[in-house]
């Protein structure tokens, strides 16, 4: 029954790890050319305004952002070539999607290896408690505490107690 168990998690384990691998890995069915624009004026923040990305922003600079965007997509430049040409012209503040390299990678990966060797942890001291060979007092054991009793009990009086 231990066995099964063990698997059961494994394959739970598995199952969710590729989950979460195939959901940043698959990227659908092709896009319109005005997906596509509106995608990339999200993934960029205004330059001007506080807090809004392009595709939220009526500033003149946020329009102007989305014309060029829109204006590549029509030539048929990747999404890759929009964005180095957008962080080229301003600077890397204006992407707002985190890179997966170098610290800001780690800030990402860490908490998540974290987690999963704590879980382990914890499965490991579970099943190493669940699986503590019960002790049982030897003969010896058991003389000596029938003596004490004994002793106990002449101590007393005779009442056990």
């Amino acid at each position: 029954m231990t066995g099964n168990r063990r698997l059961a998690w494994l394959v739970l384990v598995a199952a969710a790890l590729s989950a979460l691998v195939i959901s940043t890995q698959v990227e659908g069915p092709p896009r319109t050319n005005e997906d596509r624009v509106r995608a990339l004026s999200e993934d960029f923040a205004c330059p001007t305004c506080d807090g809004q990305s392009v595709a939220e922003s009526n500033a003149v600079v946020a329009q102007e952002i989305r014309l060029e965007i829109r204006r590549q997509v029509d030539a048929g430049e990747s999404d890759e070539a929009i964005t180095d040409f957008l962080i080229q012209s301003f600077d890397e503040s204006i992407d707002l999607r985190p890179r997966a390299s170098g610290i800001v990678g780690l800030v990402w990966a860490l908490p998540v290896f974290a987690m999963v060797f704590g879980f382990a942890g914890l499965a490991a001291v579970f099943t190493k408690w669940r699986n503590a060979a019960v002790r049982e007092a030897s003969d010896e054991d058991t003389e000596l505490v029938e003596r004490l009793r004994a002793q106990r009990s002449d101590a007393t009086g005779g009442d056990g107690g």
